[in-house]
């Protein structure tokens, strides 16, 4: 059967312009922009950050030594997220390009699936913009250089979505099973998300067909919730053991638990991110907004294909309305939780949408769009990197400090510790340590020789684990100076030129911008202290 549907109409479903498989201007154009996404992926490449990325990766190093102990941390168990890691590494080797080999492909994959695909529902042109449109997102490049797992949950929900309109375009149950193993690996990913399979319980309302053929999907999603119990039955003994630690984390959300104190669930925060605080998605958010005024003009008018293009924008207001408003509990109310990262699961759909918008320009007006939107999304992808490059220069460099004084003790903020377990974890052969939690009594450390204390006031807030404070050394600690950190900058002329033309504003103007930039390119001093072998027996704070 052809066509979406016995009972859809046929000519409601012809494609905009969509050229075959064979036609070389869908692999030319498919080439150009996965060539460029790749090239700033390299480029504006992130790493180390210090969050859930070190518990991701040392979760699958255990795996890739056959260790599958159960944890209670929902994030130690995301085996969809984790397995593809560990047998990257089994493979390629223990290093951090290889760990980040599966997100930065996930990234790469997902834009290559929205060209290729996209092509047949809303064009190639249209495609190919939204597939620029993705590929040089800030949010998207950012991520793809961070061991984190959303770009994989992303690619999975976009294909999930993809596959099941080619299963609607087709009639074969074949789209349709992948479409359920796709939807599958998302479970696999991270449990809670699955909810989003309940947008398809809309799609027989929204455009009025039925598919027996639908079956094909529930079968292939059934087939990896049951691989998921049987591997939890096996490594924990609980086939329902995944599902009981995510159900835990929620509970304690609904509950009082002190840890989601600061969780936002507020349902204007992915439009406050898309419109007024476009750090992370640039345009994207109007360029969305345009190609539904262009699909909703040629719905009105009744043009060939818009039933097509009606597809994303039921697939992107799905999704956007249901992480926004989502309840997870009714008193009080709580909505699902939302963070900027979480954005990246509804982002193909609104670059679809924007390459919808996009592909009504021609000539020099799409030039100077495409100039727009590319130079300034480079420089935030930029100040995406720098960011984080600013903020763990100090802990990287404690770490470096740490090695060159392996005699010492080393004691320093929770990001110095995560760095140096995450240094641990890519490189196994080489020359690993420890960095001693800011806990306990001053006056104990250095009682076992010789040590150092690094205050790092650039992370000195992060983190549940506050530390000591500087102000607090106790008088026999010696001052040492401080650390010799340089962030790995991208674009870093950039922003000396934003500097000299703040230089340039009105005094109180020019300090107002000059300390914000001035946070985006060198990092808080992290101060050393050395601590003589016996301690400080009996000595006071200073």
């Amino acid at each position: 059967m052809s066509g979406f549907a016995r009972t859809a109409s046929k000519a409601d479903w012809v494609p905009a312009a969509p050229v075959a498989l064979s036609d070389n201007r869908l692999w030319v154009a498919a080439a150009t922009v996965l060539l460029l996404s790749l090239v700033q992926r390299l480029y504006f490449y992130t790493g180390f950050y210090g969050s859930d990325e070190v518990t991701y990766l040392g979760a699958a190093v255990r795996a890739l030594s056959g260790d599958f102990s159960p944890t209670n941390y929902i994030g130690s168990i995301r085996y969809g997220f984790q397995l593809p890691i560990a047998g990257l590494m089994y493979v390629f080797g223990q290093t951090e390009v290889v760990a980040n080999l599966w997100t930065l492909s996930c990234s790469i994959a997902e834009i290559a699936l929205l060209i290729l695909i996209g092509n047949r529902i809303v064009g190639l042109r249209a495609a190919a913009l939204g597939g620029l449109l993705l590929g040089t997102l800030p949010l998207h490049v950012h991520y793809a250089g961070r061991l984190m797992a959303d770009p994989p949950l992303a690619l999975f929900m976009t294909a999930t979505f993809l596959l099941f309109w080619l299963g609607q375009k087709s009639g074969r149950p074949f789209h349709f099973l992948l479409a359920g193993l796709a939807a599958g690996m998302v479970l696999w990913i991270k449990e809670s998300t699955v909810v989003f399979l309940a947008i398809f319980l809309t799609f027989p309302v929204v455009f009025r067909c039925w598919n027996w053929r639908w079956g094909w999907m529930l079968l292939g999603f059934g087939a990896m919730v049951g691989a998921n119990l049987l591997f939890f039955n096996a490594v924990a003994g609980d086939p329902l053991y995944a599902f009981r630690i995510a159900g835990g984390s929620v509970s304690a959300y609904s509950g009082d638990d002190a840890r989601f104190a600061s969780v936002i669930d507020s349902p204007l925060f992915y439009p406050q991110y898309l419109f007024a605080k476009p750090y992370h998605t640039w345009l994207l958010g109007y360029l969305a907004l345009a190609g539904l005024l262009v699909w909703a003009r040629s719905k009105h008018a009744r043009a060939e294909g818009s039933d097509s293009t009606g597809f994303v924008v039921w697939w992107s207001m799905g999704m956007l309305l249901l992480f926004s408003l989502l309840p997870v509990a009714l008193a009080p109310l709580k909505l699902i939780t939302k963070q900027v990262n979480y954005m990246l699961m509804f982002m193909a759909p609104l670059a679809l949408l924007g390459g919808v918008a996009l592909a009504k320009l021609k000539g020099r007006s799409l030039s100077a769009a495409m100039v727009l939107i590319i130079v300034p999304a480079a420089v935030l992808s930029a100040l995406e990197k720098n960011v984080v490059a600013v903020f763990t220069a100090n802990s990287k460099a404690t770490v470096a400090f740490a090695k060159q004084n392996s005699g010492a003790s080393v004691y320093g903020a929770i990001g110095a510790q995560r760095a140096a377990n995450f240094d641990a974890l890519v490189d196994p052969q080489g020359q690993t340590v420890r960095i001693q939690a800011m806990t306990g009594s001053m006056n104990e450390v250095g009682r076992a020789g010789p040590a150092y204390v690094v205050f790092d006031s650039e992370t000195a807030d992060w983190g549940y684990s506050r530390g000591w404070a500087r102000a607090q050394a106790p008088s026999c600690w010696e001052p040492s100076g401080t650390l010799d950190a340089a962030p790995e900058l991208a674009m870093p002329y950039i922003f000396q030129f934003f500097k000299a033309l703040a230089a340039r504003l009105p005094g109180s103007i020019a300090e107002k911008v000059r300390g914000p930039l001035s946070a985006m390119t060198q990092q808080k001093p992290a101060y050393i202290f050395r601590v003589p072998g016996g301690g400080c027996s009996g000595a006071s704070a200073s």
